[in-house]
């Protein structure tokens, strides 16, 4: 299964990498569907925050994701899913690409997976439709954190939903 998604975010692609890579493990302060993520273990890439990062999903639990490759030269970032999916689920890798369009950047993300078994082959189609839509969420979540300095407003309702469960 494969997913890809584009978006034009109207800032330098210094700053977009900033957010997305240099910033990698805090993710949950603009992207939807995260509560909180944290980086851990010593790079083993060259400029990476840490060698990987976990992230709290509402309603799924922790995953865990191994950085793969950090190239801040080239604006590339890949990680890959190791904890936390479901077993019919074999890889999960995604990674984000940023080119120069003149003063804005260019974000590309391609999210490949791999599902096994009769489970797999039932939930594939179903789980690609729910990625397809929440991969176009996260990269507008980027896009707006990115252009104004603060969480889109989905984010910002899912923040305030998940902060009335706790009250």
């Amino acid at each position: 299964m494969e997913i890809k998604k584009e978006i034009l975010i109207n800032q330098p692609i210094h700053e977009v990498w900033e957010v997305l890579g240099n910033q990698f493990t805090t993710a949950y302060k603009w992207a939807r569907g995260l509560t909180h993520s944290e980086g851990s273990g010593k790079p083993k890439l060259d400029g990476a925050p840490c060698s990987n990062r976990t992230c709290e999903v509402p309603g799924f639990g922790t995953i865990q994701e191994d950085i793969k490759k950090f190239d801040s030269n080239n604006y590339v970032l890949a990680y890959e899913v190791v904890k936390g999916f479901p077993g019919f689920i074999t890889t999960a890798v995604n990674t984000w690409t940023l080119e120069r369009r003149g003063s804005n950047t260019l974000v590309c993300m391609h999210l490949k997976m791999q599902t096994k078994g009769f489970k797999g082959a039932i939930m594939g189609p179903m789980m690609k439709m729910q990625l397809n839509k929440t991969v176009s969420g996260v990269l507008e979540d980027l896009k707006i954190f990115v252009e104004t300095g603060s969480p889109s407003d989905y984010k910002q309702k899912e923040v305030a939903k998940s902060r009335k469960k706790v009250a």
